[in-house]
């Protein structure tokens, strides 16, 4: 196997592709939101960790390795292929099938809007056991204008898959692929920096 981060970050690509494009063929139902959250948080985890561990065992196969070694080729083979999936997805939801973004949009604001809802009646029975009228009435007055905002984004049809949010987005990426690179990096060192 190679051990080019490059090229294993390609391989890591093509994967991610494979799953959103599976994800957008047989799940783009009411549910898509929903199944698009679930197979980001396991399936894409999974597959990062799995891509930036083997990664760099192969690179540690038959050599010793150090720790900035390790890092890097982790590091790199996250990256790659999580840069060139933001930009591609990116690319693909806002100039090819704008529909399926405007359903994601759609989707992700009744989302919040169910969870606010449910937040509510949940808080809203604990302040009525307190019987503190103030804490009732600010209940009302942060539930109000957070529903409000959920219900202006809904109007505009705001775009939660535009460059800037999708930057935002891809920090977020970023600090996760140097963590997984911390850790995977300080398992399969096996070699003191300046032996």
């Amino acid at each position: 196997m190679t051990k080019n981060p490059v090229t294993i970050g390609f391989i890591l690509y093509a994967l991610t592709m494979l799953a959103f494009f599976v994800v957008y063929y047989f799940f783009a139902n009411a549910n898509y939101f929903e199944t698009t959250m679930q197979v980001n948080a396991f399936g894409m985890t999974f597959l990062y960790v799995l891509a930036g561990f083997a990664s760099t065992y192969w690179l540690r196969v038959g050599t010793l390795i150090t720790y900035p070694q390790a890092f890097k080729q982790t590091f790199l083979t996250l990256f790659t292929g999580g840069v060139l999936s933001m930009f591609s997805i990116f690319a693909f939801l806002n100039y090819v099938d704008t529909d399926a973004r405007d359903l994601l949009n759609h989707q992700y604001i009744q989302t919040e809007l169910d969870n606010l809802d449910e937040s509510y009646a949940k808080l809203k029975v604990e302040a009525a056991n307190q019987k503190d009228r103030t804490k009732v009435k600010e209940l009302e007055e942060n539930y109000n204008g957070a529903k409000q905002a959920r219900e202006i984004a809904l109007k505009e049809n705001r775009n939660y898959f535009s460059f800037k949010f999708m930057s935002a987005v891809f920090g977020g990426f970023l600090l996760f692929y140097l963590l997984l690179s911390i850790i995977i990096a300080g398992f399969l060192k096996n070699k003191k920096r300046y032996e």
